[in-house]
């Protein structure tokens, strides 16, 4: 793809009529169509083949879908646009089984890379819960990788990671370091950091991580958005931006680099570090990039047994029940200022304290400052929230994003950790759609790679990675599953009349599939391949035959 906005490259263009195929509106007023004609970006008509060849241009380019399906493009309920660009160029250890691979992985890396010495190694997506050791390494397994080289890994979640002697030592941190509130570093029985960190310790190490070289992050900008695309997403989100990033987002607006769609939420404890925040408006995208809101984190991760909960782990010591990243009153004060600022709120919450807390808070700004209305809150994941939380959310406009692909890679897990009854229930899409309240579903990639179709396949199969069915009660049909990611994700960011559907005076954000959706068996939709994306009417992505 090069360069160019799609704007830029569609102005002026001939028009487009697609016909010959299943086309999947996704407006229940008219659920399909035999054909779509799209002019300057936007859908222009939609109807019958014969209706809309009466209606094409002469110069019209006439487009055969040969059977095919055609749906809005899909939107993204939550990412890490930056965080997927940048793992594209660091070790990928998903793969690895124990401590041994972990270090070859990384050994090969420095070596196929002719990383230099004293430049920072960074693998990523390595699971703990997969690895034979059942435990995360510590700085002696890493400094086995690299005596002159600083090393860090991700772990999947992205809430914490280890580091090595040398990366510990960069950054200043020794036995004398304290832990950071909301967080905390591994330590040894003398009490020396261990190299293991979590939640808001491991969140300010990366933060001091020194950047790649610019052109460099410009090119991973371009190549993430392939990847978007390539699994049919046309608006994608980048949940966390902080002053750095932002200013990084700002210089690839100047270069024209953005053609997807991207939402921005800046981090609200530090937004005022952000020259010019104040100026973008949250409604409308300027060079493919808009900063909708603002983003809050108020606990962990549930599979690293981090996410704050009401009740103990399953077989905890002491009670143990995670624990939270903010006080009451630092959550009330960062809600109100959100509402203050005019600006939507976007809040990680897994566990079902972490729920509690932001539901309460907000339910109390509300009571306190009656000038203030909702702006579509977002409780982002919202893996553990249970019936009644749900209930009080409806009541502020709050809808959930879950991160519903849990219930096949960690549900096992989760299954360890909470027991069968709470891990059943994790992501309850089923109960959201019954009390009819809106919701969207994402991969919070590069946690996840952004494939949409395996996550539909998730919220209507629920079936671990074991083959451990979980609630069935949850499960939702394909259709509610693709309307969470069209016409509820155009919700969720206010651009409903833009988006979500096939509908005349939309975007023709489309994409073409290989197969219809709803009329595969549910256990092959996670097989369905997305063959084209188009975004305002511009092809910006084909799969090679």
């Amino acid at each position: 793809m090069e360069k160019q906005s799609v704007c830029s490259k569609i102005a002026g263009g001939p028009s487009t009529l697609y016909y010959n195929g299943t086309i999947l509106t996704m407006d229940d007023e008219c659920p399909a169509v035999q054909a779509v004609l799209v002019s300057g970006g936007r859908i222009r008509a939609r109807g019958s083949e014969e209706e809309l060849m009466a209606q094409k241009d002469e110069d019209t380019i006439c487009i055969d879908l040969a059977g095919r399906t055609m749906l809005p493009g899909f939107i993204d309920g939550h990412s890490h646009f930056s965080g997927l660009a940048t793992s594209l160029s660091q070790c990928d250890l998903s793969g690895a089984s124990d401590f041994e691979d972990i270090v070859a992985l990384l050994r090969a890396f420095i070596r196929e890379n002719s990383v230099p010495k004293g430049q920072w190694v960074v693998g990523v997506n390595y699971d703990h819960n997969f690895l034979s050791e059942k435990r995360h390494p510590d700085k002696t397994v890493l400094d086995r990788v690299s005596g002159v080289h600083p090393v860090v890994i991700v772990h999947a979640s992205s809430h914490m990671g280890v580091a090595n002697s040398a990366g510990l030592a960069v950054q200043g941190i020794a036995q004398e370091t304290a832990d950071p509130q909301g967080g905390r570093y591994g330590r040894t029985e003398s009490g020396e950091p261990d190299g293991y960190m979590e939640e808001n310790a491991f969140v300010q190490f990366r933060s001091r991580m020194p950047m790649p070289d610019i052109d460099e992050i410009m090119k991973l900008f371009l190549r993430a958005q392939e990847v978007y695309a390539s699994y049919g997403i046309t608006t994608v989100q980048e949940g966390m931006v902080t002053p750095p990033l932002y200013q990084l987002l700002q210089y690839a607006r100047q270069k024209d680099l953005f053609y997807l769609d991207l939402a921005g939420y800046a981090d609200l404890e530090h937004c005022d570090q952000m020259p010019g925040l104040q100026q973008e408006n949250p409604a409308c995208y300027r060079g493919h990039l808009k900063i909708g809101g603002y983003k809050i984190f108020l606990d962990g991760s549930p599979q690293g047994r981090t996410a704050w909960m009401l009740e103990p782990y399953k077989g905890a010591q002491d009670g143990y029940r995670g624990y939270p990243v903010k006080t009451d009153e630092q959550v009330y004060a960062l809600i109100l200022r959100a509402l203050e600022d005019n600006r939507q709120i976007l809040a990680h919450c897994n566990g079902d304290a972490a729920a509690q807390q932001y539901i309460t808070q907000f339910e109390k700004v509300c009571r306190e400052h009656p000038e203030y209305a909702p702006n579509r809150p977002v409780m982002v994941h919202a893996q553990l929230v249970r019936e009644e939380q749900l209930e009080r959310m409806k009541a502020l406009f709050m809808m959930p994003s879950f991160f519903v692909a849990h219930t096949y890679y960690w549900g096992d897990i989760h299954i360890q950790n909470f027991g069968m009854e709470r891990a059943g229930r994790i992501s309850p899409a089923g109960t959201t759609l019954r009390l009819g309240i809106p919701f969207t579903f994402h991969q919070d990639s590069p946690v996840l790679p952004p494939d949409v179709f395996q996550t539909i396949w998730c919220a209507a199969k629920r079936v671990t990675k074991n083959g451990v069915q979980l609630a069935e009660g949850e499960q939702i049909s394909v259709y509610d599953a693709l309307r969470a990611m069209t016409v509820y994700g155009a919700y969720q960011y206010g651009e409903e009349c833009d988006k979500g559907m096939i509908r005349e005076g939309k975007l023709a954000d489309l994409i073409i599939t290989d197969r219809n959706p709803l009329e595969v068996p549910a256990d092959e939709v996670k097989q369905i391949r997305v063959l084209e994306t188009i975004k305002e009417g511009c092809s910006i992505y084909k799969r090679e035959a």
